[in-house]
């Protein structure tokens, strides 16, 4: 496996850093903008994707309906 890794073309990870970290910097702004912990759910789309992202969006229209 993890030859198979090392195998993969440079513009895929190039395109992997650039998910991850515009999924990381939206997250932190809205975070930022709703008082919501921006430091936590920038570092989490900073880990994974797009579940972080999922999560974020769903918690956080739960709490604006309340």
């Amino acid at each position: 496996m993890a030859q198979s890794v090392k195998q993969l073309p440079k513009g895929i990870w190039v395109g992997i850093a650039i998910l991850l970290t515009s999924q990381a910097v939206l997250l932190f702004r809205d975070a930022k903008k709703t008082g919501r912990n921006p430091w936590v759910w920038g570092g989490a789309g900073l880990v994974q994707f797009p579940l972080p992202a999922i999560a974020y969006f769903i918690l956080n229209r739960r709490n604006q309906k309340k």
